[in-house]
Parts: structure tokens; sequence; C-alpha cells
């Protein structure tokens, strides 16, 4: 492998074409080469970059924009749109409330409003950290849970869905 050409195109690949990279460079380090472990560090080094990159550009932005931003760049499904509109519809619900307002069981609201999150967070702003999973919280970079698991969707996310159409249902 010529690892310096490869390292050259890092920055013209897409991020699963880096993946890939990334897989196959793991594959030949654990047989001892020593060309992976440079690639290893060029797309670590790159990721950081582009990682410096988005939080840069998330800091100079109002959160809203982040919101416009991220959903215009990966816009919704018809099912994230769902999820999205049942916050927005219900506020102060717990999980299984707005997975029961969509006819789900359980707490798959939670679940496919965190995947909605999570799938965006690059374009957002980073997720708290959620001690007492030891994980990040990706429903939190969009929403808030109160003490009591009750749900309201963040202001500043209200606003960009708003500017991308997506309003509460008006009640009579």
């Amino acid at each position: 492998m010529n690892v310096s050409k490869v390292i050259s195109s890092i920055r013209s690949k897409s991020q699963k074409e880096r993946d890939t990279m990334r897989a196959r460079a793991n594959e030949a380090l654990a047989k001892g080469s020593v060309e992976a472990r440079q690639l290893l560090d060029a797309l670590d080094q790159y990721e950081a970059e582009e990682r410096q990159q988005r939080i840069d550009h998330a800091s100079s932005l109002p959160r809203a924009q982040l919101v416009i931003e991220a959903f215009k760049g990966h816009p919704m499904t018809e099912n994230e749109r769902n999820v999205v509109q049942a916050l927005l519809d219900n506020p102060g619900l717990t999980s299984t409330g707005l997975s029961d307002k969509l006819g789900w069981g359980g707490q798959i609201w939670h679940k496919n409003f965190g995947t909605l999150c999570k799938n965006r967070i690059g374009s957002l702003w980073p997720a708290p950290y959620a001690e007492e999973r030891d994980a990040d919280f990706y429903c939190g970079v969009l929403a808030d849970l109160s003490a009591d698991h009750r749900w309201t969707i963040k202001p500043e996310a209200a606003e960009g869905f708003a500017a991308l159409g997506l309003r509460p249902a008006k009640t009579t």
C-alpha cells in the first residue's frame, strides 16, 4: 500500500469511505502493518479537525439555525416527523405517553427521538452527558426531561422546527 497516497486522499472521502478505510487499516494493523498505524493516525487527525470545524461552526450560529441546517441537510422521514410532532403537540407527557399518542407501546418514542437526534449530532451541538447511564443523552439535545420524566421541546428546537414548517397543532 502506498500509504502517503491514501492519506492524501482522506479529505476527498465520504464518512462511509473513511469508515471502510479505518476498518481495513485496523485489520492490517492486527497483522503488524506500520503503514496501517500511519493511516489510522491520519484518519484520527482529520476527523478531529473536522469535529473542531463543526464545533466552531455551531458556536457561531444561533441554535435554532443549527436545527434548520441539520434537518435541511438530513431531512426527516415521515416517522421522524411524527415523533417530533407528537412532542410539539403534547408537551409534558412521558415517553410512554408520547408513544401512546403514536399508537406504539412502551418507550419507543424515546428510542426514535434519540436516534433522530444522534443521526444529526454532527450538525447540532454536543449531547449532554448522562452520568447515571455513562453515555451521551441524545434526546437532551432537542428536548428537556423533567425530574418526573416529562418531556418538552427546547425553545430553540421549536423555533428551528417552526421555520421548517413543523409547529404544534392548533387546539380548539
